[in-house]
């Protein structure tokens, strides 16, 4: 599946908040983003897994949502 449908997906299912690890599998999908919304505050490339948790813990307990 190309990156952009997979994008577009996530979007329709109102996802609207990422946050990851730039890594070996995910660089073509952290690429898309940075590339097409840079790095805003819904589209966030953590340095290690523990900020990633952090990150989202932090958007669900200031938004009460989870996507």
């Amino acid at each position: 599946m190309e990156i952009k449908s997979f994008i577009n997906i996530l979007y329709q299912a109102e996802v609207a908040f990422f946050v990851g690890v730039p890594d070996s599998q995910l660089k073509p999908l952290c690429n898309y983003l940075i590339k097409t919304y840079g790095i805003t505050n819904k589209h966030i490339i953590a340095a290690n897994e523990g900020n990633c948790t952090a990150l989202a813990a932090g958007y669900y307990l200031s938004t009460g949502k989870y996507l």
